[in-house]
This record gives C-alpha cells, sequence and structure tokens, in this order.
C-alpha cells in the first residue's frame, strides 16, 4: 500500500544528496564540521505533531445503483418494451407479454401463485392489498392479526405479515383489472401479471426484442441514484468499510466527495487478480449528473497514523550504514527510525528530535 509514497520518499533522498548534504556519511563516522557562514542559506522546515494518511487510487465507473435484470414469471411472447432512461412507478407497465402488462408492484415478496380463491392467506396477497390500496383502490376490512379464518383442514392464523384474499379485495382486483384492461376482468391475479420491486426503478437496456421468449432475461432496471462501482483487488477488501470517505476526480477533473455504501464479498475473477466491488455513492449526487458509464478516479485511505512527528520527506537523509538521519539546523545530525509516508511527509521518530525542532531540508 505505501509502495507508491516509499518511492517518492526515496526520490526526495537522492534530491537531497545531490543536493551537497553528506547524507553519505555514517553517524560513527561523523566529525566536527563549521557551522555554515552567514552568506549560506539552507532550507528548513519544523518537525510538527500530526495525523498521516497513506491512499492509494482506482478507476471506478459511473452507473445506476441496484441494477438487476428482470424475467417473466410466466410463459409468452414478448409484445412491447419500455424506452431506456424512462421510469416505471407503482403500477406502471414494466412490459407485455401476449400484449398483457406486467404492473410494478412494490414490495419484498414475490407473487409467486395464481390469487383468486377466496379465503387464502399469505404474505403475498398482503403484497397485493397494500399496492391496491396505494392505488386508490377500495379493498375492504381485513381480519385482525391472530384471529384464524377458514374451516377444518383449511384453518389458519392471520399474522401480521400476511392479509386474506376477501370478496371485498376480489372485486378490487377485478376494477383494477378493468382499468389496466385485462382480459379476463375476473378478480384473479395470475402468476405473471405482477414483478414485485422494491420501490420505482429506471429502465436499462433491453435484454429481449419483440417476440423473444418472456422466460428469459427481458429487461435490465436500477434505481434512479447514480454511483461509482469500482472493483478493488480481494487483498484490499480489509482496509475500506462501509460508511469510509473517498476523493472522487470526474473527467473534467472536477473533486468530489463520496461515501463507501459497500463492499462486495463476492470474489470477481479478474485474469490472475481475484478482485471485489465497492460501491461508493457521491455526497453531492448532482455532480454525477450528465455522466453516464464515465469513468472517474476514487481515492481511497489505506493506513492512518495519529498524533505523530512528521517532516517533510526531503529532509531525510540515507546513512551509509543503512537507516535515516535527520540534520538538526544548526545542531547533529540525528538518527531516526521512519514510520508512515503520506502526501510529501514522512513520520519520523527518535532521540532529539522534537516538536518545533528547525530540520535541513531540500528548498
Amino acid at each position: 500500500m505505501r509502495r507508491t509514497q516509499i518511492a517518492l520518499g526515496l526520490i526526495g533522498l537522492v534530491v537531497v544528496t545531490g543536493g551537497g548534504f553528506y547524507a553519505h556519511r555514517a553517524l560513527a563516522d561523523r566529525k566536527a564540521t563549521p557551522a555554515p557562514s552567514a552568506s549560506v542559506r539552507v532550507a528548513t522546515a519544523k518537525v510538527i505533531r500530526t495525523d498521516l494518511s497513506d491512499y492509494w487510487s482506482e478507476t471506478g465507473t459511473v452507473g445506476y445503483r441496484k441494477q438487476r435484470t428482470l424475467r417473466g414469471t410466466a410463459a409468452g411472447v414478448v409484445t412491447w418494451l419500455p424506452r431506456a432512461g424512462s421510469v416505471v412507478a407503482r403500477g406502471g407497465t414494466l412490459f407485455r407479454v401476449n400484449d398483457r402488462p406486467v404492473t410494478l408492484f412494490y414490495g419484498s415478496t414475490p407473487m409467486f401463485r395464481d390469487l383468486g380463491p377466496v379465503g387464502v392467506v399469505g404474505r403475498d396477497v398482503r403484497v397485493l392489498a397494500n399496492n391496491l390500496r396505494a392505488l386508490g383502490y377500495r379493498i375492504g376490512e381485513q381480519p385482525a392479526a391472530g384471529r384464524v379464518v377458514g374451516a377444518g383442514a383449511a384453518r389458519v392464523r392471520v399474522t401480521r405479515d400476511d392479509a386474506v384474499f376477501t370478496e371485498a379485495l376480489k372485486a378490487a382486483v377485478q376494477r383494477w383489472q378493468w382499468d389496466r384492461r385485462i382480459q379476463p376482468a375476473d378478480g384473479v391475479l395470475k402468476v405473471g401479471d405482477v414483478l414485485v420491486l422494491p420501490g420505482r426503478v429506471r429502465v436499462g437496456a433491453a435484454g429481449a426484442k419483440l417476440g423473444d421468449d418472456a422466460t428469459g432475461d427481458v429487461l435490465a432496471v436500477s434505481d434512479q441514484t447514480k454511483v461509482v462501482s469500482v472493483e478493488i483487488d480481494a487483498d484490499r477488501a480489509d482496509d475500506v468499510r462501509a460508511g469510509q470517505k473517498v476523493r472522487i476526480t470526474l473527467p473534467d477533473s472536477t473533486v468530489t466527495t463520496g461515501t463507501v455504501g459497500s463492499v462486495s464479498t463476492d470474489v470477481i475473477k479478474d485474469g490472475d487478480t481475484p478482485k471485489v466491488r465497492v460501491v461508493v455513492t457521491a455526497d453531492r449526487p448532482a455532480a454525477l449528473d450528465g455522466l453516464t458509464t464515465a469513468d472517474v478516479e476514487v481515492r481511497f485511505t489505506g493506513t492512518t497514523v495519529r498524533h505523530v512527528l512528521a517532516v517533510p520527506v526531503g529532509a531525510l537523509l540515507a546513512l551509509s550504514g543503512g537507516g535515516y538521519g535527520l540534520q538538526v539546523a544548526g545542531g547533529a545530525l540525528t538518527a531516526v527510525k521512519v514510520g508512515l509516508f503520506a502526501g510529501g511527509m514522512v513520520q519520523v521518530s527518535g532521540g532529539g528530535i522534537t516538536e518545533g525542532a528547525s530540520v535541513v531540508t531540500t528548498s
């Protein structure tokens, strides 16, 4: 993770050595050196106490969040598809199969059976009831949670997540069918008449053409929020977490900030390097307006050290016996231990190195 910053640090060392500082001398061989005359000016920097963070950058792609592909749940032929970029809300048509509309309902339980016989109980009935009520249809009163409905072997206790397919609900389905011109308008909701999704969707690319089998991939949809998707090396996944802040550089070189929304646990095979997908949301969504499938640069923060002593990288001197030193202004060459390189600064520690001390550095 620190490879780039360390390389920059070593470049700084070459500059320092080439600039006339006697970095090749080991501390043990150091001899007294006259102080520079008043006419010789050297650059100095203060030792500061600060927080340092290193970082790395990856290429991300702007797209829409929660993308998925829809399939019809009943056999038939695709006879109509919406325009890419359009938005479908509750009660709208996602596509048509055998010229019968497939309607969007909101919820979390898919429609998995025909709903026709009065007395049927289930969470799918609750989805139907909630959506028809939200669309303005009168569905009548529902039995209270805990009540037992049905008779004999068909007796069922209603839970808070359930609804009952009552006569009033069946009549509401029939009125909805009339309004949607679904034939026959018999009050029976068939599998395939409805697809249940969490909310409104933006239509993406069509996976089918008119005349194709409706049980294949028909339509790509997403929600309306733009995000940045980034694939990072799987061994970096522990360095990224939901809620972490990142910096996003857009194609026009403007910079905005973002927040990591999720880090996938599914590994993507990409040659010899396994990857995981990170989804980033822009803190200012308008910054991504006008961008579709554009590449952006995402900068992630890696290791952070807090309240440490640091100097500019250019102040480091490579010692002939190994390691690094700092030339205290007007004082001795002092060996130091280096830590994190970040943003042109380097973490240092060692005897005689204190906050506020002046050290010689490259100008």
